[in-house]
């Protein structure tokens, strides 16, 4: 029997809140299809693109027709909107489709930055102390400056720059109020970490393993010391040229051993999925490392910070494809042909 994959994409479109440069963020996905595209040839399995457009009935007659064996699922939203990007997985549960990475429920709570804080905190995973602000009001006790501001529900470093640091009650004020009007949604206010930054590379279920750690390295004098949108995505911008991942992290090994702990039981506990991200900023001189956010279903095109601990692990990509669609093969009780 040859695979029947199919590959279900968000179709790009301008965001439905934000600034019109987020636009990029969105594009970023067709790398991702063309990444999956190529190892799927490669493997020799049939495979088939179903782009996420505006008509949702329009998608699930597609897959009714060509009937996949299982999805690649790389949904991150539907119409411009990040925060739909739980239902797709959801539609698919529905139809009795199996497919890549996690489940609706990880996706909503991970995409709430805040509900996710609120488990990691339930669970004494550590992470920044953090208010959210509907509108803006004064910072609670013991949160106190320097601060950093986000939306509550994006993703892809959308909606942050170095304006998202702020170090009084008029730069909070004025980030706060931004947040609330141009993305539509509350601000997440949290302690800001000044330490190391590290990307943290988890694939697997039963036994989950950590790939190699990448540290983000930042070439600047000053604070802050942030992957902003520009450092993410505005490839001429002084922030990109300055923000460089270096893969393997230089650690000793009581200290890789932590960073890897922290990040398994934050996996663990936000029910992650066949693989993950974890962004992680160590606190203090004693080095505690802190979760500054989860991301089920990273990024995995060619230059993301995923596929890099992947080459570094020595896992061809071809390699991770073949796993992530025998993990959800398995999940409906079957096996690679």
């Amino acid at each position: 029997m040859n695979l029947k994959v199919g590959i279900l994409f968000n179709s790009p479109t301008k965001p439905l809140r934000g600034e019109e440069i987020d636009y990029l963020a969105e594009v970023e996905v067709l790398d991702q299809v063309n990444a999956v595209q190529n190892a799927l040839m490669k493997l020799g399995f049939q495979h088939q693109l179903f782009p996420l457009r505006d008509d949702v009935e329009e998608v699930i007659r597609a897959l009714k027709l060509y009937r996949p064996d299982v999805i690649v699922n790389l949904c991150e939203g539907f119409m411009g909107d990040s925060s739909l990007e739980m239902h797709v997985p959801a539609i698919l549960e529905i139809l009795g489709i199996p497919y890549t990475g996690s489940h609706p429920l990880a996706l909503g709570i991970c995409q709430d930055k805040g509900l996710a804080k609120a488990i990691l905190k339930a669970y004494n995973v550590p992470t920044p102390e953090y208010q959210i602000m509907e509108k803006f009001k004064s910072p609670k006790r013991g949160l106190n400056f320097p601060l950093f501001v986000k939306p509550l529900k994006e993703d892809a470093s959308v909606g942050i720059s170095r304006r998202s640091f702020v170090k009084n009650i008029m730069e909070l004020k004025s980030q706060v109020e931004y947040v609330n009007r141009v993305y539509r949604q509350p601000a997440l206010v949290e302690e800001y970490i000044s330490g190391r930054e590290f990307n943290v590379s988890i694939l697997g279920n039963e036994e989950p393993a950590v790939l190699p750690i990448s540290e983000i390295t930042f070439e600047f004098q000053d604070e802050p010391k942030i992957v902003d949108y520009a450092a993410k995505w505005l490839k001429e911008s002084d922030e990109y040229i300055k923000t460089k991942p270096a893969c393997p992290a230089e650690l000793d090994s009581e200290l890789r051993d932590e960073i890897e702990k922290t990040a398994l039981k934050a996996y663990k506990v936000l029910e992650c999925r066949d693989y993950a991200r974890v962004d992680i900023r160590l606190k203090d001189e004693a080095g505690i490392p802190y979760v500054l956010e989860v991301n089920p279903n990273p990024d995995i095109s060619p230059e993301a910070g995923f596929t890099r601990s992947l080459k570094i692990a020595g896992i061809s990509f071809e390699s991770f494809i073949k796993n992530i669609l025998g993990f959800a093969l398995k999940r409906a009780g079957r096996n690679l042909p």
